[in-house]
């Protein structure tokens, strides 16, 4: 019997609006494309998510990448806090599960810095009865590791959870853990994907 439900952040519970942020700086799609693919969109950008701060060789490295628009991805850099909001709905699903009796858990990827202004400015944070992030505890997802963080710290029964996120690979390594999951599309089709599991909110 499901009694727990783990939600990623991103896109899930609060939009990455990178894009929309960036064209609301006034750059040109070109612009935007060569800063996505600098660093949204390489390798090491999930590795901002293992530390308290922005570490400077990994901002070095984003530049690097591009030098042709480096002053433009520092600002993006430097202001990548501002590119997350709440969805709207994202507490009274929290809510209404809770008022059904499910625990609920939030694990995600997010540094440091970025984390404190979530957290600060999402209200759903004062609901939720806890969380993993992987600045915290210095992995990400999908690593094993990060998962057995969130198992080890609430008494987590994988088979007795499900686990939503809007990235694939991640959804795969809770999966193969034993966790119930939902690949999530869309945030506003996250009540009928938990029908799925018997789940009416």
């Amino acid at each position: 019997m499901i009694n727990t439900i783990v939600f990623d952040i991103g896109n899930v519970l609060a939009h990455f609006g990178w894009l929309e942020y960036l064209k609301e700086c006034g750059y040109d799609d070109v612009t935007i494309d060569k800063i996505g693919k600098a660093t949204v969109y390489h390798r090491l950008w999930k590795e901002l998510d293992r530390s308290l701060n922005m570490e400077q060789e990994l901002i070095d490295q984003f530049i690097a990448n591009d030098p042709e628009v480096a002053s433009e991805i520092a600002e993006f850099l430097d202001k990548s806090y501002q590119v997350v909001w709440e969805y709207e709905g994202s507490v009274e699903l929290i809510q209404d599960l809770k008022k059904k009796g499910y625990k609920v858990y939030l694990l995600s990827n997010y540094g440091g810095r970025n984390f404190q202004h979530a957290k600060e400015n999402f209200e759903f944070f004062q609901h939720v009865d806890g969380a993993v992030i992987s600045y915290e505890v210095g992995y990400v997802k999908p690593e094993p590791a990060i998962f057995q963080a969130l198992i080890d710290k609430y008494n987590i029964i994988p088979q007795e959870a499900v686990f939503l996120d809007d990235t694939k690979v991640n959804v795969e390594a809770a999966k193969v853990l034993g966790f119930q999951t939902i690949h999530v599309t869309s945030h506003q089709e996250i009540r009928n994907e938990l029908k799925k599991f018997h789940i009416i909110v």
